[in-house]
């Protein structure tokens, strides 16, 4: 769980967070959705320490954190079990135990048998894939992705949405992910919280339900309440 509280930031002139309030109280799925350049990135990296905000407070009881990029980022001279294992290191895990998890792991990821391969000799869904697997190797309490689909084609993109979700089964945690695409967003979210603006502003925070979210009508419903909450002019109807 979470809290951002009166989040300041700026880069140079640039207003990007102000009086900034997010709170998560209990395990979720949140779905950070809005247009480019309004800080959603920020976002993810004030809640992973990688950014400090000019003033506020962050609050975090999260003792593992795993952060998936856009890019896999993979090393290159490491196989896929190596690249796996590289963050169980900080955990103090023994050889064997490292490499039980991993193996363990592959079959999930859909990537059993290619333990040995290197980075190289993958696609770019299969680099994803190790990209996930490895923060999920360690079992995080607070898991960021920052739009870890983009650049893939519809399929490869709804394969790895079921891989996202199918690994949130075999450990659950609280997610935090940044994504352009309505489908994905209620795909996958308990929340979506809808972002607009400079400096960044919530303007929707919509739970979900998410027994519902496998009905048509319900998602295309969900879909238009989203895309209404980035029309100014809907917006400011309301406001």
């Amino acid at each position: 769980m979470f809290g951002l509280h009166d989040i300041e930031l700026q880069y140079g002139g640039l207003k990007v967070l102000e009086h900034f309030n997010l709170n998560c109280d209990r395990q979720q799925f949140i779905c950070l959705f809005g247009p480019s350049g309004t800080g959603k990135t920020s976002i993810l990296n004030i809640l992973a320490g990688i950014v400090k905000p000019r003033s506020g407070r962050v609050a975090s009881n999260s003792r593992r954190l795993a952060y998936v990029f856009q890019e896999p980022r993979l090393l290159p001279w490491l196989t896929v079990e190596e690249n796996l294992q590289l963050g169980l290191y900080n955990l103090g895990l023994p050889s064997r135990q490292r490499r039980r998890r991993v193996v363990s792991l592959l079959p999930l990821l859909g990537l059993a048998g290619f333990g040995g391969y290197y980075p190289g000799q993958l696609s770019g869904g299969m680099k994803q894939r190790v990209s996930i697997g490895r923060a999920f190797a360690i079992e995080p309490d607070l898991l960021l992705l920052d739009e870890p689909f983009c650049g893939l084609d519809e399929r490869l993109k709804k394969d790895m949405q079921e891989l996202l979700l199918s690994l949130g089964q075999w450990h659950a945690c609280t997610t935090v992910m940044v994504t352009h695409d309505l489908k994905e967003a209620v795909r996958l979210s308990d929340r979506i919280v809808v972002v607009r603006g400079r400096p960044c502003q919530i303007v929707l925070d919509l739970y979900l339900e998410p027994e519902q979210r496998c009905k048509p009508s319900y998602a295309r419903q969900m879909e238009r309440i989203l895309t209404d909450a980035l029309n100014p002019v809907k917006l400011g109807a309301c406001m």
